[in-house]
């Protein structure tokens, strides 16, 4: 990927994760990012070069906010149901499995 194609996809991501600038600029300074915001805005265009290391944090500030907008769109899990539910054939499930003895009465099959 030539230098052109990296700073848009930089600016693409700054797009997609709806961050102005500015708003790019402080996740990126929060990182441990050294340059200013001038440079930041400097560099989505391609008229600034950025040192490997601070290029990394700025793609570090940029897949955390990707991450935060887009698990905002993930569906919940459904929740499992409670565990008394079906908790009788649960029993007949791991007593097979355990090789339960089935010749002699369960406790709870016993009366007093």
């Amino acid at each position: 990927m030539d230098t052109e194609d990296r700073y848009r996809q930089f600016e693409t991501a700054r797009v997609r994760g709806e961050l102005t600038v500015q708003d790019l600029w402080l996740r990126y300074l929060a990182l441990g990012g050294s340059q200013g915001a001038f440079e930041i805005d400097g560099y989505l265009q391609g008229l600034f070069p950025l040192e490997t290391s601070q290029e990394r944090v700025l793609a570090v500030a940029l897949n955390e906010r990707l991450d935060e907008v887009h698990r905002a769109a993930l569906l919940p899990l459904p929740t499992a149901p409670p565990p008394h539910a079906d908790s009788g054939a649960r029993r007949a499930v791991i007593d097979e499995l355990l090789g339960r003895d089935w010749s002699r009465p369960r406790p709870s099959d016993t009366t007093d």
